[in-house]
């Protein structure tokens, strides 16, 4: 019979535990190497970023030209790039982040992201369009305008993000005519979408509240949104806002009285008593905060009255409004702290009057 295995060298055979040692030393060393590589990488990378970062500055302050920042830009992995801008557009001033933008709006990896904002995965969209947000472009802006109408949503959200850094008036109101491509986002990342697009988003908020906006999320995302960066005295935003006071909706009412305080609409102080009586306690307790902030004077005895509010929120912060209202409002505190029957309202002004609620330790 024909051998089929060589025979084995006498003096040369290994034990198993020996083998297997030599084995696994030798995955270690070969995962030890790989790791070394990695940090070895890493440290390059994060060293190109801060030597790119600091052309960067040099550019800004003047002792670097735009052909020299090109350059190195060039030079710069996709990584290297985008990881460097990122970290310093957090420390911009917009005049300077426009100043970079139009040295870098035509670097070949801005150009690389605009194509990839048409790739078949909607995060790789996402990426592109959170990258093109670092550079001020009019070919990012029309790249991104488009990959907003396509969606889906979560490109949507993110193309819109983007483009509100771009004050981009035409996107809002698209986003505003077209509620049903937001119609999952939540209300509090709304609020921040809208807020991002900045003083300019005012007069585009109004407008579309008066004209009605067909989901009522995003209605009231854009009310919050205008109390947060409404002009205070601009009468076409404060009789926006007061219309919503009549809404059917209870929350649309309550952020409408919200908005009004946070513009201190002293010009609303007749419908803010009148939400004062709201059926809804969400509704009476922000027309009660609210007329505080905008320092209603005659509200000082329907605040009073609602000291003995059913809801604690309610008699909270009609307390507190009427320490907002000088010596009127002190004066009504001290008038129920002394004599009032209800306990609650007694406390409730005792806790204003002594400047606030005292926790244990």
């Amino acid at each position: 019979m024909l051998r089929t295995t060589a025979p084995p060298i006498p003096g040369l055979e290994i034990p198993l535990p020996m083998a297997v040692s030599i084995v696994l030393a030798v995955i270690a060393t070969a995962m030890y190497a790989v790791r070394a590589y990695q940090r070895r990488s890493r440290r390059h990378d994060r060293h190109r970023q801060r030597s790119f970062m600091r052309h960067m500055g040099r550019h800004l302050d003047g002792s670097w030209t735009a052909t020299d920042l090109r350059r190195e830009a060039a030079a710069c992995s996709e990584g290297e790039f985008w990881s460097a801008l990122e970290r310093l557009s957090v420390r911009l001033r917009r005049r300077e982040w426009m100043r970079l933008s139009a040295t870098l709006e035509r670097c070949a990896w801005v150009a690389a992201e605009r194509r990839a904002l048409r790739d078949d995965s909607s995060w790789r969209r996402v990426l592109a369009a959170r990258r093109l947000a670092l550079i001020l472009s009019r070919p990012s802006r029309r790249a991104l305008r488009r990959a907003l109408v396509r969606g889906p949503e979560l490109v949507t959200f993110a193309c819109a993000t983007s483009l509100a850094r771009y004050r981009d008036a035409a996107a809002l109101r698209w986003l505003l005519e077209h509620p049903a491509h937001l119609a999952r986002r939540p209300f509090v990342p709304l609020v921040s979408l809208l807020r991002a697009f900045g003083r300019p988003a005012e007069p585009v908020l109004a407008s579309a509240l008066e004209q009605e906006i067909d989901a009522p999320r995003l209605e009231r995302a854009a009310i919050e949104a205008l109390g947060l960066l409404g002009t205070p005295g601009e009468r076409r935003t404060r009789e926006t806002l007061e219309r919503r006071l009549a809404s059917p909706s209870v929350d649309l009412r309550a952020t409408a009285a919200r908005a009004l305080g946070r513009l201190e609409a002293i010009e609303s102080g007749t419908e803010l008593l009148h939400a004062l009586r709201d059926e809804a306690w969400p509704v009476r307790a922000q027309a009660a905060r609210a007329l505080g902030r905008a320092n209603v004077a005659t509200a000082v005895n329907a605040l009073g009255e609602r000291l003995t509010d059913r809801s604690w929120w309610v008699r909270r912060h009609a307390a507190y409004a009427l320490g907002n209202l000088g010596y009127d409002g002190q004066q009504m505190l001290r008038s129920i702290a002394a004599g009032s029957p209800d306990p609650y309202a007694r406390d409730m002004a005792r806790e204003v009057l002594d400047g606030g609620p005292r926790y244990a330790a």
